[in-house]
Parts: structure tokens; sequence; C-alpha cells
């Protein structure tokens, strides 16, 4: 930690206040890892160590206290008056963490050969300017005028908006992150995240008001965008049950997190994520150890708040955190999840959201907790239909399952199943029709329908979708047993002598994974192999040309409905409660329909499957009393491997404008 910025800060309060005010910045409080700021009415995050120190030439005229500072990087000499104002302009539009309040102090480096200088027009508008401090790297002459003070330094930090502060010891200034400070309203995260410089990562924990809501530092798109890598600039979230260095994973439960310590390497799906540029923001919730619970059966951590319509809608599965996080704010470019049976797709489809499940096996899975490895994968969320194609292609794009041969053309057929279809809403089937009729239109695929739980009949054991489900059932069952529940019961017994206690849906998942034999687990393997072959090689089929010779679309929400966080609310005319996984009622001998369960189909068969938001429907609200306005989404399966055909297929329909950009917050559209 920078104890000189400690010692700097507490030295300066026992002065005066008052001198902590430097360009109208104000600190409210210091924390463990940094100093919480207000910048002209708005929270700013900086971190106790300094991204570089340097040593002005001109300290005596370098300004007291924290002051926000802008830092420009000049590639060609002179440096003119347009350059500089096209850079401010550009700061303005491509950044949520700069304002023009950062314009107090101005670093200007040079970066190209020889010596720069300013040109005239430059010198002026400099000079004009209200800038208190000018602070240019040794490669650039000295402008002519004496104010604002100009001080030379050896080189300034990367392009973007910075808070320096002046070593009362020292002739040293420190030069740090800014972090613009944003509200969780919607609860989607369990903490915030700032890089460690010496290594990983540093949870924070910030609250401002009465409302104990998060606040979540957000670095500069400017400085992440110096790295050039595919995905800088891009910010995300991560489903708590992934590893990341130097923060705790809980998995939604207090026990887990008791009893593990803080992972001190980070998992490779997600250092990959860091390898292409993109930065984290901090973790999200997930319902315990990805048990697809109801938003009424979370205990240890509250359920997250759908943005979409009323603000009382369910966002369904376990990755709920991250899809609200990504359907709530701007500042999130992208979030991640994990997808055993849904927990992505049904997320994304009740938020309006983009989201990906990849093949089975597209990433390795270590650092995360597992749910069923037979099943396992990590997707993602997004609100941009070209970023969420351009994430999904760099992500996966060392993936071992991967059809390597790019396709010539989109499938000639989309399955559409007649049992399913139309869906309760007259207005979202509407919306079902147009997608299919587009897919036709501009990318010549047939709309073949069908009755799609006939076609999988033979592909289920016995013909009985009950043993199917089943078998799916045991093998998270099993495996969330043995692999977390019963080695976490054991740990956490050793260190406080009791028990843990777990949610509702947890407590019921481990007393029937404790019930499976281990040749129970292996049966139920099995079904899921003949699954996944039968359906590769007789329904959802390779093609030469189009890497899957067919499509299947399907609802994976509720037909267009309202279904609510709490319980009760499903009771009122026209609302849904939405299906989850969960035990089969053996006593009454039903399992459910299969098309109510078609994530499964995907989820056994380890196919890529995508969401993809096509608009909004009008309903009633008897919890706001007002007409809102419903995300409807659809789903599309291809064969093993054909992920890029899938992404593409986005991709191309966003070029065609059939698919727009989602929006944030009340509105999906």
């Amino acid at each position: 930690m920078a104890t000189g910025l400690i010692d700097s800060i507490q030295a300066l309060c026992i002065i005066s206040l008052a001198a902590l005010v430097a360009g109208k910045v104000n600190v409210i409080e210091v924390d463990a890892s940094g100093t919480i700021l207000d910048l002209a009415g708005q929270p700013y995050y900086v971190p106790f160590d300094p991204v570089l120190t340097v040593d002005p030439s001109r300290r005596s005229d370098v300004p007291a206290g924290f002051v926000p500072v802008t830092s420009i990087t000049a590639q060609y000499s002179p440096i003119t008056k347009s350059f500089l104002e096209s850079q401010i302009a550009a700061y303005g539009n491509i950044d949520d963490v700069w304002t023009d309040r950062f314009l107090d102090s101005l670093f200007i480096s040079y970066d190209g050969q020889f010596t720069g200088f300013f040109q005239e027009e430059a010198e002026e508008w400099l000079q004009a300017s209200n800038i208190s401090h000018l602070y240019l790297s040794s490669n650039i002459r000295l402008p002519k005028f004496t104010s604002p003070p100009v001080s030379q330094i050896e080189a300034g930090p990367p392009a973007g908006p910075y808070f320096t502060m002046l070593s009362l010891s020292s002739s040293h200034l420190d030069i740090h992150a800014a972090y613009r400070l944003r509200k969780d309203e919607y609860a989607s995260f369990l903490f915030g995240a700032i890089p460690d410089p010496s290594g990983g990562w540093i949870k924070t924990n910030i609250t401002l008001d009465t409302s104990n809501a998060q606040y979540i530092p957000v670095p500069s798109r400017i400085s992440l965008l110096t790295k050039s890598l595919p995905l800088s600039g891009m910010r995300f979230a991560l489903k708590d049950i992934f590893d990341v260095q130097g923060l705790p994973t809980g998995a939604g439960s207090l026990a887990y997190a008791l009893v593990n310590p803080v992972p001190n390497t980070t998992a490779p799906s997600i250092q990959y994520l860091f390898s292409l540029g993109a930065t984290l923001l901090g973790k999200t919730r997930t319902s315990q150890f990805a048990h697809g619970a109801q938003p009424w059966e979370y205990v240890d951590h509250a359920y997250s708040f759908n943005p979409r319509a009323d603000g009382h809608l369910t966002a369904s599965a376990s990755s709920s955190g991250s899809a609200c996080a990504v359907a709530g704010y701007e500042w999130v470019e992208f979030t991640v999840g994990s997808d055993t049976r849904g927990s992505v797709r049904k997320p994304a489809a009740f938020v309006g959201a983009y989201g990906m499940r990849p093949t089975h096996g597209s990433l390795y899975m270590a650092g995360v907790v597992p749910l069923a490895e037979d099943m396992d994968t990590a997707g993602y969320f997004a609100r941009d239909p070209r970023l969420f194609s351009a994430i999904g292609s760099r992500w996966y794009e060392s993936s071992p399952v991967r059809k390597k041969r790019q396709s010539i053309r989109f499938p000639k057929k989309l399955f559409y199943p007649t049992e399913h279809f139309p869906v309760s809403n007259p207005a979202a089937q509407v919306l079902y029709d147009n997608f299919a009729a587009a897919l036709s239109k501009h990318l010549k695929i047939t709309t073949v329908p069908l009755n799609f739980t006939s076609s999988l009949l033979d592909h289920f054991p016995s013909r009985n979708f009950t043993e199917f489900r089943l078998a799916s059932n045991t093998l998270a069952e099993y495996r969330s047993w043995v692999t977390v529940g019963k080695p976490l019961i054991q740990a956490y017994k050793e260190k406080f002598n009791s028990m843990p206690t777990f949610d509702p849906r947890t407590r019921k998942m481990f007393e029937r994974g404790a019930m499976h034999r281990g040749e129970d687990f292996l049966a139920a393997q099995r079904v899921l192999r003949a699954f996944s072959e039968s359906v590769s090689s007789d329904l959802l089929k390779a093609d030469i040309k189009s890497c899957s010779d067919a499509l299947f679309m399907y609802d994976a929400s509720v037909g267009g409905r309202p279904s609510y966080r709490i319980q009760d609310y499903n009771n009122i005319e026209g609302a849904a409660q939405a299906l989850l996984t969960g035990p089969i009622d053996l006593h009454g001998g039903d399992a459910g329909k299969p098309s109510d369960y078609f994530t499964y189909v995907a989820s056994m068969a380890g196919l890529p499957e995508i969401t993809i938001p096509l608009g909004q429907v009008e309903y009633y609200s008897h919890v706001s009393r007002e007409w809102e306005m419903l995300p409807v989404a659809v789903q599309v399966v291809a064969h093993k491997g054909c992920d890029d055909m899938l992404l593409s297929l986005v991709e191309k329909l966003a070029g065609k404008e059939v698919l727009e950009p989602a929006k944030t917050g009340r509105y999906t559209f």
C-alpha cells in the first residue's frame, strides 16, 4: 500500500480540511484501499497506489491536495490547437468517467521522433484556458508563456482522467487512476474490484448513502483503450462462482466463503478475457452453487432486481445477477455467467439481452465452482449484437470443440416447434413469426414446422421424458453434492464445530444428491452421451457448408407474460411463474412437458445456443398500476461446435437492421 499518500492525507487533515480542496475536490472518506472524493457532486474513487510518480520541475507552482487532471498523448508535431480540441471532444464522447472538470490541470506527452513543439495557435489556446498547471514531457519544447505555470516531467501517464496528489515530504507528484463510483441500484453486484498493483484484484465494499447499496468503481474507457487489445475498453462483471486472484469466491453461500481461502489464481477462462484486454468491475450475485433457485428462495444474499418494466419481474436462473447488471448499467459492456441447464439463456430472455451458451467443452472450467461438469459451460451477456458477436468470436477462438472450417452459408432449415408455438401472448407471437420471416428473407433459411417433442422421443431413454429429466437431475445433484456440498459440510464442521446453513433449494439438492449412488451417476452419464450422439447425428446434424444443417428456435421465458420475483404475484391474472430446474413429482407421474424444458436439449446434447432479444410487448402491471413493456427473446440452437455460425448470424442480422442494441433500464428498446 502507498503509505506516503496516506501520510499526506492525514497530515493535510490535521492542517486544514480546506487544504484538501483543489478544483472543487473534497475528500468524503478514506477506506482500506483508497480515498472517496467528491468532484462537483459526483463521487470518485482513488486507489492509494499511484499509477505513476513524477518530479515536476516547478514544484512550488503545483496545486496542493487532490487535483483532477487530464492526460493527452500526441503522436505528431507540431501539436496543434485542433488536435487538442479534438482529443478533449473525443474524451467527452467516448468516456463516462471523464468530464470537463478534469481540465483543472493538463498533462501532454509527445510520443513522436525528435523534439515536439506547439503550434502558435495551440500555445494561445493553452494560455487562454483555465488550466491551473500544465505538465509537459521532457521531449516537448517549452512554450513561450508563463501562465499557466508549466512543469517538465520525464513522461506523463497514459491518456485519460487522473487525480494528482503532491507529497508533503518530497518533490514527488503522485498520479492516481480516477474511478467513477456508480450506484448498484439493482443489487446486481456482491462487491466491486480494482486491480492490485502487486498482482490480482482488490475487493471494494463502498456504500455512500442510507440505501446501503454498493457503489462500484468504474475505470475510464480512455485509459483502458491504450492497451490496444481486442477487448480493450470493455468492462465486465463476473458471476461469483469463478475464481479471481485476490477476490473471494462465495458461490452465493456465506458458509462457502467462510471455509474457502481467497483464491491466489484466476480461472483460466477469465484470465483469457484479461489477456484480451477486458477489465473486471466486480462479482455478481448468484443462487447458491448455481442451483436453479427461485427469487424467493434466496437467503444468504438477496436476489437481484430485473431493471425491466415494473421493477418486480424475475430474471430467472442462477446467472440473474449478471443479467440484471448488463440490462441495468451503461457502464457494464458485458457480463459473464455460467450455463448448465439454462442459467445464461433464461436470464437473457427475461431481461432482454443477448446471451450465449457455447458448445460444451469450449472453455477449460478449472477455477469454477462446478454444478454438473458434464453440462457446465461459461457463457456471457451483452446488449449490443455486434459486440456480442465479437466477444464470443474472441473468447472461444481457441475452443477445442469449435468447428474450424468456415461456413460458406447458413443452414437451410429452421425447426419451428408447433407444440410450443404460438405462445400465449399474440403480440409476442408476432415477433417470433417476424424473426422466422427475417431468417428466410435475409439468410435463405426455410421454416420447417414440426412437432419437435415427437422428433425428440426416439432420443430419450425408453422414449420417456421422465427418465431423461431424471438423468439430467442426477448429474447435477450428485456432482454438486460430491464435489461441493459434502466437502463443504465437513470443512465447516471442522472449523466451526457446527453445521452450515443453506438456502432452501440447496438443502433439497444436497439431500437428493446424498441419496444417489455412484452407479446412478454413471447411468445418467450414459443417458447424456447417448442423447448427445443421437441428436447430433439424426436431428441437428453437421453440414460441411453451413456447419449445422438446421437450426431450432423456441421461447425460454413464459410466452410474453410477466413473471414475478415475488411468488404470490404470479397468481395475478395474466402472470406466469417461470419454470426452473427442480425435482420431479413422481407420485403424480408428471415430469412436465418436454416443450417446457427445451433448455435441456442443448444442455444434455452439448450444443451451442444463443438468446436474441426481438422486441417488447405491452402488458398491464397490477404492481405499478401502469402499462409496461415486457422483453421478448428467442432461442436459437445449432449443431455442436457451430458457435461461430450462430455469432455470424447475429452479426448478419444486425447488419440488416433486423436486430438492434438493447437499452438499459425500464425499456429494452
